[in-house]
């Protein structure tokens, strides 16, 4: 009958035969029986081999050791290598990729962590360990302990698998989980502290809770315009924001919300009637814009430049320029307000009380080429050269001089556009005929035409 002669490395069958505390027989059909040390039955702790097995059970047991002598035989055996193998068997689908899988740390080695995972072997890269950096001691500190791996790939290798394990995207993963968690326990309006963790060309990133952020744009920054987010905020400060849009994980933030605005603060300091300085911003054809208070602007209509409506103020102003006027009229809803000069000067014209065909008194100022500029109460008008006399002058000068005292008619008065225009023959003419009319009264010839006797008069 032929002997199989077994080798290390072997997978053999046989009977249980004898069994104490410390060991196992095994009859395998060889010269001699093989030893099972307790240590050797199995993956878990034994204390008594009695426990494991009994005389007469079937057994499966790998081959350790071989040796032969005269008086030393020895048949070494185990089980350990079948077990694994069949946990390895039993836990192997679990492996896939894309499967969440827990492993402990077996060991940190060069470029990353060996894991177990029920007897199969398992490589972490350090790059796929955590979601930041991660040192040598802080490796070390992770053997032993339980990770939650996600298997990434698994290839054959001389006829092993291998497999690639990533704990980064666990913790991504976690990471967003709790982020969504937070972030439903926020509310729109809501006023939380946070701290800057970025700053962009568009904005400030701030962390509002433990794993989400949200956004700062620049123009929430301040209610005054920001060239540069670093201008106003830097990474690691502290700062107080409000939740004023949430969509999806996306939460836009604002800074200047909290704050009291410039047309706030206007509304405070300011009221219909306050005289106030303001800087022309821009000048148009119905009017200029006007900054009260940085970007605050009001509008000062051309019909307020001045009483005078021919006072060219936006040719005697650049933008830049500061001028006192008054606010006369504030819009709340609208935000619009609007502004005078004109309001702050003395309008003659308004106290002025003439009329058409009125006779007043008049004091040359200055003498024109085409008449002389007069005075009526503090009011300019116009003497022109055809109303000073019936006959030809060639020269104001000859006939008038600065200071001279007139009785002149009104012949136009137009108090809005500031114009008087009035006439000094009209007044002699109307003088002559009036004292004529008197003359006339008294003795006048049936043969006598009416303008005959005036021109004997005026003679």
């Amino acid at each position: 009958m032929e002997v199989n002669i077994p080798k290390v490395g072997d997978i053999i069958k046989g009977t249980v035969v004898k069994v104490d505390k410390e060991e196992v027989l095994v009859d395998v059909g060889y010269m001699f029986e093989g030893t099972i040390f307790k240590e050797h039955l199995t993956l878990d702790k034994v204390e008594d081999a009695t426990e494991v097995f009994s005389v007469g059970d079937e057994i499966e047991a790998k081959v350790t050791k071989i040796s032969h002598g005269d008086d030393d035989n020895v048949l070494l055996l185990s089980r350990i290598e079948i077990e694994k193998n069949k946990i390895r068997e039993q836990y192997r689908d679990d492996l896939e990729v894309d499967a969440d899988v827990i492993a402990r740390v077996k060991r940190a080695v060069k470029g990353g962590l060996l894991l177990d995972y029920h007897t199969i072997e398992l490589f972490l890269p350090d790059s796929l360990i955590t979601l930041g950096r991660i040192s040598d001691d802080e490796k070390k500190e992770l053997v032993g302990k339980e990770i939650k791996v996600r298997i990434i790939d698994v290839r054959k290798e001389r006829r092993r698998t291998k497999y690639i394990a990533n704990r980064k995207t666990i913790e991504y993963d976690e990471a967003k989980a709790k982020e969504q968690e937070e972030i439903d326990q926020l509310e729109v309006g809501q006023v939380i502290k946070g701290t800057v963790t970025n700053t962009v060309k568009f904005g400030a990133f701030v962390r509002v809770t433990e794993n989400a952020e949200g956004l700062v744009h620049i123009s929430e920054l301040s209610h005054h315009h920001v060239d540069k987010t670093e201008d106003v905020l830097s990474v690691g400060d502290e700062v107080e924001v409000k939740i004023i849009k949430i969509k999806g994980k996306r939460i836009s933030l604002s800074i200047k919300a909290l704050k009291e605005s410039p047309w706030e603060k206007f509304l405070k300091n300011h009221k219909v009637g306050d005289k106030v300085n303001a800087k022309v911003v821009k000048k148009m054809g119905y009017g200029m814009l006007m900054e009260v208070e940085p970007d605050v602007v009001g509008l000062l209509n051309r019909y307020d430049y001045s009483w005078n409506p021919n006072d060219n103020l936006a040719g005697r102003v650049e933008e830049g320029d500061e001028l006192e006027v008054e606010i006369t009229s504030i819009n709340e809803d609208k935000k619009q307000f609007t502004l005078s000069k004109k309001h702050l000067e003395y309008n003659p014209w308004a106290d002025l009380k003439i009329k058409r065909g009125e006779f007043v008194s008049a004091t040359v100022k200055d003498i024109k080429e085409k008449g002389a500029v007069i005075e009526v109460e503090e009011v300019e008008g116009f003497l022109p050269i055809g109303e000073i006399s019936k006959d030809h002058i060639d020269k104001v000068e000859d006939v008038l001089s600065v200071d001279d005292i007139l009785t002149v008619e009104v012949k136009q008065f137009n108090p809005k556009q500031w114009k008087l225009i009035v006439s000094l023959k009209d007044v002699e003419e109307k003088k002559n005929r009036k004292a004529f009319e008197k003359e006339l009264n008294k003795n006048v010839s049936a043969s006598q035409s009416l303008a005959d006797l005036f021109e004997d008069f005026k003679k």
